[in-house]
């Protein structure tokens, strides 16, 4: 029997870690529109974690809008308006005295209700989770080294000394 536990365990910790560090920091650094990078607060980095739950790895985040730094958010409805002002804050964001901060984030939300955000018009896919969570970096970062790591344990059962 083989107790590949520890090193598959091992694999898929230092894999996780991976994933997490580099939303993380694709949330606080990733230039994805002219604006410059997703981060304002820190709170949607931090909210970002994984979990290895019995046969399975979950990378999530506790940040209910953590797709919308992905895909942008589509057309179609207000937002709180608590949301904007908050966004507006938090960035932030002075306006020039012309215009009050609540007529500003009616304005923000009317455009976002009307045209959706910058990252959705220009196709969504800003790489902040996708750079990570795709086939191709999962294959290279955790199936490669999966498949080696079992490779090398049969191996060393199969090829064991006799008087070992």
């Amino acid at each position: 029997m083989l107790d590949l536990s520890l090193s598959f365990f091992l694999i898929v910790e230092q894999f996780a870690q991976a994933v997490v560090k580099g939303i993380k920091d694709n949330i606080k650094n990733k230039q994805v529109t002219p604006f410059g990078s997703m981060h304002t607060t820190g709170g949607s980095e931090e909210s970002v974690y994984y979990k290895i739950d019995a046969n399975r790895l979950i990378i999530a985040s506790t940040w209910a809008y953590i797709t919308v730094l992905e895909d942008g958010r589509k057309p179609g409805k207000f937002a709180p308006p608590e949301v904007i002002l908050k966004w507006i804050a938090d960035k932030p964001i002075i306006p020039d005295g012309v215009i009050s901060v609540k007529s500003l984030a009616f304005l923000i939300n009317r455009s976002l209700k009307e045209k959706g955000s910058l990252i959705w018009r220009q196709g969504g896919h800003s790489g902040i989770i996708s750079d990570y969570i795709n086939q191709a970096y999962i294959h290279k970062n955790l199936t490669e080294k999966l498949a080696k790591e079992f490779a090398k344990e049969i191996s060393s059962k199969l090829f064991k000394p006799v008087n070992a």
